[in-house]
């Protein structure tokens, strides 16, 4: 597989960094699918703003 090398800004690179240790993380990701589980039977459930 050849590998190329792209530039980025820091803050992208930190969100990326945080969005793979959420995904690494197994109780975060229990409860995000506990969440949808929720939202598909209509309870209400948080509002996450993402600030970029």
């Amino acid at each position: 597989m050849k590998q190329e090398m792209i530039q980025i800004s820091r803050k992208e690179y930190e969100s990326l960094l945080e969005e793979v240790g959420i995904l690494r993380n197994a109780k975060i990701m229990e409860a995000i699918k506990d969440s949808d589980k929720a939202k598909k039977k209509g309870v209400k459930t948080w509002d996450l703003n993402k600030s970029n």
